[in-house]
């Protein structure tokens, strides 16, 4: 979808209020403009003499300064509120892609930069549309309404004026081209300024311990630099819009002011066969004059308010354009009873094979551990199995069924997955535990905790099961997993992925957890990526793989017989 028919899809829902919006800027142009006409006609009724009729044409235009008041207040108010449930649509997009977009785009994309989508980008969005909808509403019926009242006045004049106006638009023109790349590129640097500072705050103690502080403040200093002269350029070109404008506009003015003062002075008939040219009439057509020249002079104001908005806009639907992850799976599975490897090959990079020809048949109930060097392909291997990714020749069944032929969240209901890389949100212990449970009964989540040894700890919290805990405090590093591997055993999969689940747990609670795994396994297959080899031992298969290919599988004390690649692989852990 390309940016204006975006644009269009979000004015079309807000029809209703455009419609109201038009009505209001109708009532607020027409109660402006039509007070420089009543003055200029009480003006020349006043040097006749007329008193009654010069009193009436001022009452008049002094109802219409109320309206005018009244329907400008509404007015922006209602611009106000169109503009924040457009942001609103806007930003409810956004977040919809980000948890719907395939995992191979989100690890393309730079988390500072899906941040800068939701934040400030929404805040240039809200600015540029509040500004469009007040000032190039409100100013395109100013021109229209001022012409015909020009027209009314003096046609000579009209005309003149109308001839001359180009030359504004063509000024605003010329200047906006030039700034847009500078906008452009000044909303590229700020993404990259808050990649930098997410970098930095969810890192910090790294940063800290290798003394790196001073580096990552060089690389943000550098970026901020660059962005404070793309700003400068930027901000500087598009204030030359609004002087180049009102230069123009002021010549067209004086213009005016000089030839309406010549057909005066010059009262003949050939004068009065044009255009009839009284004091009030002049006075009336130079303030038509200021008001016409006023829409070129407002739009030059918000031309940098519009340039980095339509920036944002860009961006904005740049991402929303991105493909949701593909799901073209129609059946669905109660377990897992089987896992075959077909003769898989896949890449990250389609430049250098990762997976090359992998072929294994997984059945029920089987304990299989994964090990190799770093980079060998074991994460990757559970990616496939997620369908995280999917491969690129051969195929992975479950069941006998191509992987690709199942729904993603029925295969995906079926497997309980721990990391190392533990995943705590905002909330309770509760909350986190039966993050994925359809029945959160406290009963059932203490049973959880106690299997997995993490009873221990919860009870003694302030709060218990109802203290709240995130990402970064509250817990360390080996309680946090401890959640996760909690959560799993509410969730009581048919299949559980564990890469290195124990890694940040001490000794005697590793020992105990992992009796805890083994009984919950019992008739269950379970697939686990190991660094510590000592962990595995009791594998039913362990596979060696190496640059994606198998190059053993037996069990431990098989492979240890064999004297190859595993038996140098685990006794390097005890030199």
């Amino acid at each position: 979808m390309n940016s204006s028919t975006r644009l269009f899809s979000l004015l079309k829902k807000q029809k209703g209020s455009i419609i109201l919006l038009f009505v209001l800027a109708n009532l607020f142009v027409v109660a402006q403009l039509a007070q420089p006409f009543l003055l200029g006609k009480a003006l020349d009724a006043a040097r006749n003499n007329n008193q009654s009729l010069y009193i009436a044409l001022l009452a008049v235009a002094l109802i219409l300064i109320v309206i005018g008041v009244i329907s400008g207040y509404f007015f922006e108010a209602l611009a106000s509120n169109m503009s924040q449930r457009m942001v609103k649509d806007l930003r409810e997009e956004i977040y919809q892609k980000i948890i719907h977009m395939s995992i191979e785009d989100f690890d393309k994309r730079h988390l500072g930069d899906m941040l800068q989508l939701e934040i400030r980008d929404m805040e240039n969005m809200f600015t540029a549309s509040f500004s469009i909808f007040k000032t190039l509403l409100q100013g395109l019926f100013s021109i229209v309404v001022t012409i015909i009242m020009m027209l009314l006045v003096n046609w000579i004049l009209a005309l003149m004026v109308m001839l001359l106006t180009p030359l504004s638009i063509l000024v605003a023109r010329f200047v906006s081209s030039f700034n847009h790349k500078h906008f452009k590129k000044q909303a590229a640097l700020q993404a990259e300024i808050n990649d930098l500072t997410l970098e930095s705050i969810n890192h910090m103690d790294v940063i800290n311990a290798f003394n790196y502080e001073e580096v990552m403040a060089d690389r943000f200093n550098k970026t901020n630099e660059k962005l404070q002269k793309e700003g400068i350029i930027a901000q500087f070109s598009a204030s030359w819009v609004n002087p180049s404008t009102r230069l123009v506009n002021n010549t067209i003015y004086a213009l005016v002011g000089i030839t309406g003062i010549i057909m005066m002075a010059y009262d003949t008939a050939l004068a009065g066969v044009y255009a009839v040219m009284s004091l009030g009439a002049l006075s009336s057509f130079l303030s038509y004059t200021t008001q016409y020249g006023k829409p070129f002079n407002e739009v030059s104001n918000v031309v940098a308010e519009f340039e980095v908005g339509r920036s944002s806009f860009k961006r904005i639907n740049d991402f929303l354009n991105l493909k949701d992850d593909i799901d073209e799976g129609t059946k669905e599975i109660k377990e897992i009873n089987s896992i075959r490897f077909e003769h898989v090959y896949f890449s990250y990079d389609k430049s250098r094979l990762l997976i090359e020809d992998f072929s294994i048949t997984i059945s029920k109930g089987e304990k299989i551990a994964i090990v190799g060097p770093t980079g060998a392909g074991k994460t990757t291997l559970i990616n496939l199995l997620m369908r995280f990714y999917d491969v690129d020749k051969g195929a992975i069944y479950i069941n006998d069924i191509d992987i690709r032929e199942i729904k993603k969240s029925s295969l995906r209901a079926s497997m309980g997955m721990v990391l190392q890389d533990t995943w705590i949100f905002n909330g309770t212990i509760k909350d986190n535990v039966s993050y994925f449970a359809k029945d959160k009964d406290i009963n059932k989540v203490i049973e959880a905790c106690k299997k997995a040894r993490s009873d221990d700890f919860i009870v003694r919290l302030p709060y218990g099961y109802d203290t709240r805990v995130n990402a970064y405090e509250g817990l360390s590093q080996g309680e946090r997993q401890m959640i996760a591997i909690s959560r799993m055993m509410m969730k009581d999969p048919s299949l559980m992925i564990l890469d290195e689940a124990t890694s940040n747990i001490d000794t005697r609670n590793e020992k105990l957890i992992n009796d805890a795994f083994d009984m919950m396994m019992e008739n269950k297959t379970s697939l686990v990526i190991a660094h510590r080899l000592s962990t595995i031992k009791k594998a039913d298969k362990i596979i060696m793989i190496d640059k994606g290919q198998i190059k053993e599988i037996g069990s431990h004390v098989s492979l240890m017989k064999q004297k190859s690649y595993y038996y140098n692989l685990y006794m390097s852990q005890f030199k």
